[in-house]
């Protein structure tokens, strides 16, 4: 299969996947929820790892076969991009750590069983499909047509990716701020306290103008999250309910706070 089919498979799926985690999400859960990492309707984890699939297992006939590699290449991919996520990031989108069999909280023994299951079932009832739409876009459009519309899906898929890292990218540097002040705020009642005594008037003085500084900050940063300027992270804080910042989680819940009370005013 040549990297051109590939590149069609991988934005078919990854829209298919995102249409997947939607309706586990709204079913689950109650909620409409743009459940992808970037803005747009895709998910392309699942791009990816179809696409892994495709080239591992893609003349596989056998249905155990099928479930065993599916189940071993999803998971792996899954185990990977949690991983790469968190590096890039610092922040887990998604945790199996309450879950039994589970490794890192990256990947578990029930969902690693599920992605099996789903792979054998993709490769057998939906790839024939799949291959035959890729088919009815790519032969009437030719060569030249058909690589234009690629290269526009790739530059939507790229202009996204930018977009979103930008935007986290932004919303450490604001965690980070939070996290600084709050520990700015912590030390000024400490200092206070430890010297409580002669001269504790000067102290509190000095530290009371500190902790205003640190306050007024903080309430800065708690509009703009008020305002509704982090509209990625708040979209992905939706997407991922049980996202966590490895470096400043207290801050990460701090902002949820604000932005929850802010949708819950009239």
């Amino acid at each position: 299969m040549t990297a051109y089919l590939l590149f069609w498979h991988f934005a078919i799926y990854s829209f298919l996947g995102w249409c997947l985690e939607v309706c586990f999400c709204t079913v689950t859960t109650g909620k409409l929820v743009n459940r992808g990492f970037l803005n747009g309707p895709v998910c392309p984890i699942y791009g990816f790892g179809m696409v892994l699939v495709l080239v591992v297992l893609g003349n596989v006939q056998n249905l155990a076969a099928l479930f065993l590699g599916g189940m071993a290449l999803a998971s792996a991919m899954e185990l990977a991009g949690g991983w790469a996520l968190k590096k890039l990031f610092h922040t887990s989108w998604w945790d199996y750590s309450d879950q039994p069999f589970n490794l890192g909280g990256y990947i578990c023994l029930k969902f690693s069983l599920a992605w099996g299951l789903c792979v054998a079932a993709v490769m057998r009832l939906i790839q024939p499909a799949v291959a035959a739409l890729i088919g009815l876009i790519t032969r009437p459009l030719g060569g030249g047509p058909g690589y234009v519309l690629a290269a526009v899906i790739a530059a939507a898929f790229l202009c996204d990716l930018i977009v979103t890292v930008k935007a986290i990218a932004k919303m450490n540097r604001d965690l980070g701020a939070i996290d600084e002040v709050a520990r700015l705020l912590r030390q000024g009642s400490d200092a206070v306290s430890q010297h409580l005594g002669e001269g504790a008037l000067a102290v509190d003085g000095g530290m009371d103008k500190a902790r205003l500084d640190a306050a007024a900050r903080l309430d800065l940063l708690r509009a703009e999250v008020a305002d509704g300027r982090h509209v990625v992270a708040r979209r992905l804080a939706r997407a991922f309910p049980r996202m966590h910042h490895t470096r400043y989680d207290d801050a990460l819940r701090q902002a949820l706070r604000w932005a929850q009370e802010r949708r819950s005013k009239p």
